[in-house]
């Protein structure tokens, strides 16, 4: 914008012209880059709210593994106990049935010495 030496009415109504054009440019401008920036802040609060989606989803996946998790844990704890309990009945067994003859002998003999005979 360039302002005359001499300025007369005319002069200066041109530079208010050319002034206001220029204003309208650059408030046009400034709109539109607001507009730019207001679409983008859109577009981000639409990744944010996808990126809040899949978060929750993978809340649920884990929360659901959790529960898996438990419910394994707790299956593999009562199946050690049943193979501790059949381990120990088995080796009762097998104790017992050895030892049966050994004091069945002994108690024989111990009947037999006492009796005299």
């Amino acid at each position: 914008m360039q302002v005359p030496d001499n300025q007369s009415n005319s002069d200066i109504r041109d530079v208010l012209i050319q002034f206001r054009d220029e204003f309208i440019l650059f408030r046009d401008d400034v709109n539109q880059k607001f507009e730019q920036l207001d679409n983008r802040f859109e577009q981000l609060e639409q990744q944010v709210q996808g990126v809040g989606g899949k978060v929750e989803q993978l809340e649920n996946q884990v929360e659901k593994l959790d529960y898996k998790f438990d419910a394994y844990q707790k299956g593999t704890d009562g199946m050690v106990r049943m193979a501790t309990t059949i381990i120990i009945a088995t080796a009762s067994v097998v104790v017992l049935a050895n030892l049966s003859p050994a004091v069945n002998a002994l108690i024989t003999a111990f009947f037999k010495t006492t009796s005299g005979t």
